[in-house]
Parts: structure tokens; C-alpha cells; sequence
């Protein structure tokens, strides 16, 4: 049975898991990426105390080796998959491992994922010709033809990314999702030679793979209209944005009308006894390193005290 399971390794993660094992409890942080998206960053300016700025693989490292030095487990690679209470109040919790980890409390700071598009041949395809992160998979597609499925500011920004390595970029704009695009941007992305911007209402209704079927080959494209569509492409970007990563326990605690966990961000509290959140994971969160920090130690603070009120021996 672990005390404290601390489900991401961002800021929010790493900041819940210092604060908890100084007070004396051993907690477990199961982390995709060490750092979590905090590790994707090129510079950060705007977090007190480097009047330089550092850089966000920097920053990571050092907030996980401080961590470390106080005697927190890590789990590389691992993620919360299912949470299930348990009669004696404790959680079982599943990963993508495979693993059945028993814990008394738990802190949630799993912050965000990308939004799936939600059409036939996406599941799939993930990882093998669809991708939702551009700076991650856009090298794989050098030279190729892809598509990207959004009208926002990630679809401008991924549009212009893929430019400069793609042979030729189609974009889908009929899906919603994401941040407003700035017009200034958005005129130039639809400027740029090798990019096509589909109609306003064309949107991605399936990923068809190619002849052998080892891949990406084609979509077929909707639009209002009803007008369909075929076009060949070598793989799909998804540049819908983000939403709170809450698959793993949505039914457990309580969600606000933007998906995320309802909690008190000075205290972490949820519905639900024995279960903390914190970070990006809730509710109208403020994505900003400070904030997710800020929370993050509210949160283990209120998880600490509350396995010291429910200890046994208490």
C-alpha cells in the first residue's frame, strides 16, 4: 500500500511531491514525460528566480532532482489509466503498464492532452501516421503530404512548422477547437506556397489507410454541403487544442463545465475524500509554471494532512 500517488510529473507534480515527502510521506509520481509538457518549453522568462530565463528541460530537471534528493519514487514512462475506491477508502489504481497500484491518497496533476478528432481510422492510425503534437512527429513526415485538421491558432502555428518540411500541407478548418487565430498570422499561413486551406467548413470525417495498410493513405473530407471528397496524404495532425486529462478518474470526482476537476485551487480538495488536484488538470485553470506550482503545494499540503487525520494509528 503506497501513502501518496501522484499521478504527473509537471510542475503541479514534481512541486506535490516535494512538499509531501519533506513532511515525512513517501510519495510515488507516475510520469510520462519527466517535466511533463514544462520539458517541451525552449525558454521560460516569466518563472521568479533566473533573472536570465532558463530553458524548460532545465527547469524540469532541476525542480525533479530537487524531488529526488528528498526520496521520491518515480515511474517513468507509466500513467494513471482507471481508479477504483475501494471499501477501506484507499484507491486501486491501474496503469498503462499494465499495474495495479494501491494507495491511500491521491493527487491528480495530469494536466492536459490533445483533443482527438473522434473519427473512424484515428484510433488506429495514432502513432502511425496520425499524430497530435507537430514539433514531435513533423520531422518523421519530411518531404511528404499531410494534413492538418483545425482553423486556430495551433493549426496557423502547425501549418507554418510543416511548411518548411512537408511537400505540400492541406488544412481542414472545419473542426473546432482551440485558440482563436490571430487574423495577421492566419493570412500568411494561407499565403505560404505549399499549404492549401480547404473551405471553412471542411472537416475530416475519416482516416483511410494506404493500399498495403501499414499506414496513412487518404481522408475522406466533408463539408457542409454534404460534398465529399478523397485526397492522399502520408499522415494527419490533429491542432484542436487541449482539454484536461481526466479519462482516468472523470467518474470519481466532480468536473466543471470546461472538463476539468472541480477543486479549491487553495487547497486542492475534491468530492472526493482522499483525492487532491492540481495544476492544469483543473478547472478554470491558469496555465502558467507559477500557478501550477502554487497549487501543486496547497494540494500536498492538504493531502498530508488528511493521511495524517485517516492514519490508523492516528
Amino acid at each position: 500500500m503506497k501513502e501518496l500517488l501522484i499521478a504527473g510529473g509537471g510542475p503541479a507534480g514534481l512541486t506535490a511531491a516535494l512538499y509531501s515527502a519533506r513532511a515525512g510521506i513517501r510519495p510515488v509520481v507516475l510520469e510520462r514525460l519527466p517535466g511533463g509538457r514544462l520539458a517541451e518549453l525552449e525558454r521560460v522568462d516569466n518563472y521568479p528566480g533566473f533573472a536570465e530565463g532558463v530553458t524548460g528541460p532545465e527547469l524540469a530537471a532541476a525542480m525533479r532532482a530537487q524531488a529526488e534528493r528528498f526520496g521520491v519514487e518515480f515511474r517513468t514512462g507509466e500513467s494513471l489509466t482507471g481508479v477504483e475506491p475501494r471499501p477501506d477508502g484507499s484507491f486501486l489504481c491501474e496503469t498503462d503498464f499494465g499495474e495495479s497500484l494501491a494507495a491511500r491518497a491521491l493527487v491528480l496533476c495530469a494536466g492536459t492532452e490533445p483533443v482527438r478528432l473522434d473519427v473512424p481510422g484515428e484510433a488506429r492510425w495514432f502513432g502511425r501516421g496520425v499524430s497530435a503534437c507537430v514539433t514531435c512527429d513533423g520531422a518523421f513526415f519530411k518531404g511528404r503530404d499531410v494534413i492538418l485538421a483545425g482553423g486556430g491558432a495551433e493549426a496557423v502555428a502547425g501549418a507554418f512548422y510543416l511548411a518548411r518540411l512537408c511537400r505540400s500541407v492541406l488544412v481542414a478548418p472545419g473542426h473546432p477547437g482551440g485558440s482563436p487565430a490571430v487574423p495577421d498570422a492566419l493570412a500568411r499561413a494561407k499565403a505560404l506556397p505549399n499549404v492549401e486551406w480547404l473551405g471553412a467548413t471542411t472537416r475530416i470525417a475519416e482516416i483511410l489507410p494506404r493500399e498495403d495498410g501499414r499506414g496513412v493513405g487518404a481522408v475522406r473530407l466533408t463539408a457542409a454541403d454534404g460534398t465529399e471528397t478523397v485526397r492522399p496524404v502520408d499522415g494527419l495532425f490533429a491542432c484542436l487544442g487541449t482539454a484536461p486529462a481526466v479519462r482516468a478518474f472523470a467518474s470519481l470526482v466532480a468536473l466543471g463545465p470546461d472538463g476539468g476537476v472541480q477543486a479549491d485551487p487553495a487547497t486542492g480538495v475534491t468530492s472526493r475524500p482522499g483525492i487532491f488536484a492540481a495544476g492544469d488538470v483543473l478547472s478554470g485553470a491558469v496555465r502558467q509554471i507559477a500557478w501550477a506550482v502554487g497549487t501543486g503545494c496547497a494540494a500536498a499540503l492538504s493531502a498530508v494532512r488528511w493521511l495524517h487525520r485517516s492514519s490508523p494509528s492516528a
